[in-house]
């Protein structure tokens, strides 16, 4: 299995932008690898934020839950 562009964190804070905006973004490489792609030839690490974008917009302006995974070992 080819190595993932975005790797897990130590920590990730809840509510934090940079660290929403860095879950979504390993959510979305979790479906792309799950799909086949292979990271670096299907897809970059600017295309993963560019796709996690619209989401961690939308989560801060309602504020709403969403389900995605932390791209963290631990929650703070």
């Amino acid at each position: 299995m080819s190595k993932r562009l975005i790797q897990k964190l130590e920590y990730c804070a809840k509510g934090e932008l940079s660290d929403e905006y860095l879950a979504m973004a390993y959510t979305i490489e979790e479906s792309l690898v799950s799909a086949g792609a292979i990271p670096g030839k299907d897809y970059t690490i600017l295309d993963l934020y560019k796709l996690a974008q619209p989401f961690a917009l939308e989560l801060f302006k309602t504020n709403e839950k969403m389900q995605y995974s932390y791209a963290a070992l631990h929650l703070e």
